[in-house]
């Protein structure tokens, strides 16, 4: 437990002068007087700070195929740190759709809130559908952030196998506003929060891929797009991240065995 002791160290100082210095400001409403783009440049900067307490290592790829302007992201989902990682990579304003337990954890959710994120409950498909809609809706009316929104709909707790299916409503909120579809592929969140930590640095990639835009899709279904990401984010994962981030495991933790991720 010494890794996440010394983070909380580290962190808990930060947090609640952040906490009380912009979390409170930028909440339950009121964020909508500041300008986005310095609400997101708070919120990075202290996920960034989270970041290296975690002993986190980023390497990160493609960040040429985001567009500027509005586009909806699509990653595989391995763990609760996913959503954080990004915002840390993506440089125009970005948010979320979270499940909606997230919303009682105090601090993250005001977090959310200063990014204008939304919730999801997995186990009501109306309320799911009206989140899709309001992603949607963002879009369309404002299109002032990018979205993040895990196709799978849960994350997969076993990253040596095969993704969840990609849920083809995921991509519903993308076409109705016609904006450009990002693959992501992620790998080595998992091993981020273990309540057992191994390894002393944790080495996490990310590929943002080729995106998919409005012109290129508009004669496919919400099924074939769903198909398609899936298809290109495992590629991805299986044929360059997995490599890519066991090499680095092997450089920076001499206790690291593969099977044991």
């Amino acid at each position: 437990m010494f890794h996440y002791t010394k983070a909380m160290l580290k962190l808990i100082p930060r947090v609640i002068v952040n906490y009380f210095g912009w979390m409170l400001r930028y909440s339950r409403g009121r964020q909508y007087k500041y300008p986005i783009e310095k609400r997101y440049k708070k919120l990075q900067k202290l996920l960034l700070k989270v970041n290296k307490a975690a002993d986190v290592v980023l390497f990160v790829e493609g960040t040429e195929n985001i567009p500027h302007g509005k586009a909806v992201l699509y990653p595989n989902h391995l763990s609760g740190y996913d959503p954080l990682l990004l915002l840390t990579t993506i440089e125009e304003p970005a948010t979320f759709v979270a499940k909606i337990e997230i919303r009682k954890w105090i601090v993250v959710n005001r977090c959310i809130d200063a990014i204008e994120g939304l919730y999801i409950d997995r186990d009501d498909l109306k309320q799911s559908l009206r989140t899709m809609m309001k992603v949607s809706d963002d879009l369309i009316n404002k299109g002032d952030k990018k979205w993040i929104i895990f196709p799978e709909g849960t994350r997969n707790k076993d990253p040596l196998n095969n993704f969840h299916p990609f849920h083809h409503g995921s991509f519903k909120a993308a076409v109705k506003a016609q904006a450009p579809i990002v693959p992501v592929a992620m790998y080595g969140t998992n091993r981020v929060l273990k309540l057992k930590p191994q390894y002393k640095k944790y080495p996490i990639h990310i590929q943002y891929l080729k995106p998919l835009m409005p012109e290129e899709y508009k004669d496919m279904t919400t099924q074939e797009i769903a198909a398609y990401v899936q298809n290109e984010v495992d590629k991805a994962v299986n044929y360059h991240l997995r490599l890519e981030n066991h090499n680095e495991m092997v450089k920076m933790n001499k206790k690291y065995q593969f099977n044991k991720l």
